[in-house]
């Protein structure tokens, strides 16, 4: 991509369970770009430059949650900004609020983490001389954040997990079955842990599955059957529910779209 350059890290062992990935991506160049509804809420830091949302300009540190529908992002030239990824059931462990209460928002990470927290990152990061150094300085702040007294539930763990392992494939009730549990039991469980009901999750799930089918070259016939859609009409109607548009015209668009997950 011209003009960006992106950084992607693994966390360290100790956060892996509740951080996907953390990258830094320096823009040389103005971008606007198409921001696809994630299967997890996602942190960014913004150390120079400015970005907005929607035609709304952010604060420098923003967390996200799960979202229904596709966002325009729009970044300055010479911007550096750090994202980190969290897992499935991460946002959970590290933020202080339920995460449900943060569906469709983007807020200032100071609403919900301590802010004096917040300003000494930005301070380590706007320190930092490579992006080594930005990564220690995001992931000792991600480890002082962690809440240890709070147990994940290993159950709603493992169904986030199945369902993006599937891409979304999975019914609600087959998930229920596969996890001896009641679907009501598991959908307020989930909601709670995770963000969003198993349904809205799915529909993430296969939205970008779609999405990188897409990217590998092949037909929306072909896409519909692969992503688990009954037929192309279907795979349409769901994802103008996400984009407002159909798919082709979409996919099509030349805005680039958020970079791929690196690690799975």
């Amino acid at each position: 991509m011209l003009g960006l350059h992106h950084f992607v890290y693994r966390p360290e062992e100790s956060l892996r369970r509740y951080v996907r990935e953390i990258l830094f991506l320096d823009s040389r160049a103005p971008r606007l770009q198409a921001l696809m509804p994630e299967t997890t809420p996602t942190l960014m830091l913004q150390q120079s430059g400015f970005s907005s949302l929607n035609g709304q300009v952010l604060p420098s540190a923003v967390v996200s949650g799960l979202q229904s529908s596709t966002r325009t992002a729009e970044v300055s030239a010479n911007s550096a900004i750090a994202i980190v990824r969290f897992t499935e059931i991460g946002a959970s462990v590290v933020l202080r609020d339920r995460i449900d209460t943060l569906y469709d928002l983007t807020v200032p990470l100071d609403d919900v983490l301590n802010r004096a927290d917040v300003d000494r990152l930005q301070n380590a990061l706007a320190d930092a001389v490579n992006a080594q150094e930005r990564r220690v300085a995001v992931e000792h702040f991600l480890r002082g954040q962690l809440r240890l007294a709070y147990v994940p539930n290993q159950q709603i763990e493992a169904a986030a997990r199945l369902i993006r392992k599937l891409s979304g494939r999975i019914s609600i009730d087959e998930l229920a079955r596969h996890l001896e549990t009641t679907h009501s039991t598991l959908e307020r469980r989930f909601r709670a842990e995770v963000g969003a009901t198993p349904k809205a999750l799915s529909r993430l799930a296969r939205l970008q599955n779609v999405c990188r089918l897409w990217d590998t070259g092949k037909r929306l016939t072909e896409i519909a059957y692969e992503a688990g859609f009954s037929d192309q009409p279907h795979l349409i109607h769901d994802f103008k529910r996400f984009t407002g548009i159909a798919p082709e015209a979409f996919l099509s668009q030349r805005v680039p779209r958020n970079l791929p997950t690196f690690y799975r």
